[in-house]
């Protein structure tokens, strides 16, 4: 009798686990088998670094994801809602609180960078603006095309000729819904980002270099010649030459790296200073190499999907000329962590945005130490 009783739930059970196996995945992912993950030695070994940065809570997350920093030490920042907002510098404290400066749209702020002194360029997920401090206005310069609208604006860069170069780092998804876009291609793991060229004589939008995986930060090279580009699911940084003889070219400049990429700024030292939105996982790499499994995963409720250890962001300091890791700086209390953005300010000093811990950072780098390690 008790088996009868059983038999009703157990079948209720097996159908619905029948048809949840058959319901469609959201996401197509691709087998990537991943090199290792490289020991944290050396260059790469972790240290208290981070615990001299200068932390400033500035709101909830999405706040500060991209940052700016004038020459006279403002720090511009951007919020989930829209608001560029600006910090002065030198005085922040707990009782200190960032004044609004202009609403762009209502769309989250990602990206910011310097036009002119007193014009900065803005990325929402699907649009490219102006704003001009002095006056307060925002111009639209490219909202993409109708063939090929933006998915998910990142980060700028702006060269010396007011050419703006910026990064759409996935047009797969609709990154300005509430769906996690970014999550789905960190699964998926296929090329679907593009690095754009915006250029201010014509007014018009341009791919530079389309097929590449998950764009994030970029910066232009200290000869202007190329693009440096962080594939931030892929531990990669590219290097596209946009000038020169080897212009249209595209090359790795520094792989296999110990954790996420994301932000890129150059110190005028000769270093690329990148911003790690945390270490390497684990179970990302476990996805990547079995998408069959990811597939299944990525239908389970948040609540039942397997989670890692508290993210550990850190910052990464690379030769120019080589690429070669030169030293890191960590947080051995986790409180920094999915670093977005890095931009140097007056002074040789470091700014950070965190994507999700609403926060602004200050921090001063040393000189580096150790020797320098391949990539």
């Amino acid at each position: 009798m008790i088996f009868r009783y059983l038999a009703i739930p157990f079948g209720i059970l097996v159908t619905f686990l029948i048809l949840w196996l058959m319901w469609p995945s959201p996401i197509d992912p691709v087998r990537w088998d991943e090199a290792p993950t490289p020991p944290l030695t050396a260059a790469t070994e972790p240290n208290d670094a981070l615990r001299a940065a200068d932390i400033y809570p500035v709101g909830g997350a999405g706040v500060a994801r991209g940052i700016a920093v004038s020459p006279d030490g403002m720090v511009y920042f951007g919020t989930p809602f829209g608001d560029i907002m600006r910090l002065r510098a030198g005085i922040a404290d707990d009782s200190v609180r960032p004044e609004r400066v202009a609403h762009i749209a209502d769309a989250s702020i990602y990206g910011l960078g310097w036009i002119d002194e007193s014009t900065l360029a803005v990325t929402t997920p699907d649009r490219l603006y102006a704003l001009n401090l002095t006056s307060r206005t925002v111009e639209t310069l490219s909202a993409g095309s109708t063939a090929a609208p933006f998915g998910n604006l990142t980060h700028v860069a702006v060269a010396d000729d007011g050419t703006v170069y910026f990064t759409d780092s996935s047009a797969r998804w609709d990154h300005t819904s509430p769906r996690p876009g970014y999550f789905y291609d960190m699964l998926e793991n296929r090329p679907n980002g593009t690095v754009y060229a915006w250029n201010p004589r014509t007014g018009e939008a341009a791919p530079v270099r389309d097929r590449l995986y998950y764009p994030n930060g970029i910066a232009i090279a200290s000869d202007g010649q190329s693009l440096l580009v962080s594939e931030s699911f892929r531990y990669t940084i590219r290097r596209i030459w946009i000038a020169g003889p080897r212009s249209g070219e595209v090359e790795i400049f520094a792989k296999n790296l110990p954790g996420i990429p994301t932000g890129i700024t150059l110190d005028g030292k000769g270093h690329v200073v990148v911003a790690m939105a945390t270490r390497r996982s684990r179970l990302l790499t476990h996805a990547h190499r079995h998408p069959g499994l990811t597939r299944i995963l990525i239908k389970l409720p948040q609540w039942l999907r397997p989670n890692e250890a508290r993210p550990q962001g850190f910052i990464l300091r690379l030769d120019e000329t080589n690429g070669q890791i030169r030293d890191t700086f960590h947080d051995p209390d986790s409180a920094i962590n999915y670093l977005s953005s890095i931009t140097l300010g007056p002074g040789g000093v470091l700014w950070f945005g965190s994507a999700f811990g609403g926060v602004v950072g200050r921090f001063t780098p040393p000189e580096y130490t150790q020797q320098p390690v391949d990539p």
